[in-house]
């Protein structure tokens, strides 16, 4: 089943001191559905990547764009409304654009599944369609 990607998420996946390193890795690399990756969290990844691994950690996130390990999907322009609704329904947690873009996308394919770390955001989140955060925490070594 197809999943989608948050930034907290594939972020920890690269860094192997992220808290929610080996959740993450373990449920990328488990995964048979379709890794989705929504347009707006690639700046995001890359930012964190480049500021606090370095470039080769960003090298390596571009081989998983190239290589389709990741399908990007684009937040089509008819999603702004719902982004912007989304922002102001629950303007209390300045979800801001990204993480609006990725609940507006979850909504318009029908898929509840999301893979981030960010509890505070998407848990509180109420969309037409059921949510499923991944993973369901971290997990220690």
């Amino acid at each position: 089943m197809p999943i989608l990607l948050d930034t907290g998420v594939l972020y920890a996946y690269y860094d192997r001191r992220d808290l929610w390193h080996r959740a993450s890795r373990k449920l990328i690399e488990s995964e048979l559905g379709q890794l989705i990756l929504p347009a707006p969290v690639i700046p995001e990844v890359d930012h964190l990547l480049g500021k606090r691994l370095g470039l080769e950690a960003q090298a390596v996130f571009y081989e998983g764009l190239t290589d389709e390990t990741f399908t990007v999907a684009d937040v089509p322009p008819e999603s702004y409304p719902r982004i912007l609704e989304l922002n102001r329904k629950y303007r209390d947690l300045r979800l801001g654009f990204v993480d609006a873009a990725v609940l507006a996308l979850a909504e318009d394919m029908g898929l509840g599944r999301i893979a981030t770390t960010d509890r505070r955001h998407f848990g509180a989140v109420r969309l037409s369609i059921p949510l499923e955060l991944l993973p369901t925490e971290p997990t220690s070594a």
